[in-house]
């Protein structure tokens, strides 16, 4: 299942002024999708809402998967591979579970995570990479 991993950076090493304008730009644009969750899906995070798929939308390989806080009327979307979809058997009604950790929280759908959403404090620390396998 591909997975979304976010790693904190610890600074810039001595090396980076050598990277590429290209990775410099890619990583700025995985920032800015991270920073992207709705102010009010974080809310409802931090007030402990249930979380359920709302719905999803197949676009090629992946599946773009509206997760809706339960009476909030706050979402955001998860894009998943087609196969992850199936394997996890998620369809619209499908609970998600909401785990708390100490730089943000981790979205999971039967026991498997779908992404990780960083806290205020953590957001600035961190760029996402998409892991295959």
């Amino acid at each position: 299942m591909p997975l979304f991993l976010l790693a904190a950076l610890a600074g810039a090493p001595a090396w980076a002024a050598m990277q590429s304008h290209e990775a410099s730009r890619a990583s700025g644009a995985s920032l800015a999708a991270s920073a992207a969750v709705p102010v009010a899906a974080v809310e409802a995070l931090s007030a402990g809402a249930a979380f359920v798929v709302e719905g999803l939308e197949a676009s090629g390989q992946s599946v773009a998967i509206t997760v809706s806080a339960v009476g909030v009327g706050a979402s955001l979307v998860v894009y998943l591979a087609v196969e992850a979809v199936r394997r996890l058997g998620i369809v619209a009604g499908t609970a998600v579970s909401v785990t708390v950790v100490a730089t943000g929280w981790v979205l999971s759908v039967a026991g498997e995570s779908l992404c990780f959403i960083a806290s205020d404090g953590t957001r600035r620390h961190i760029h996402s990479h998409r892991i295959s396998g």
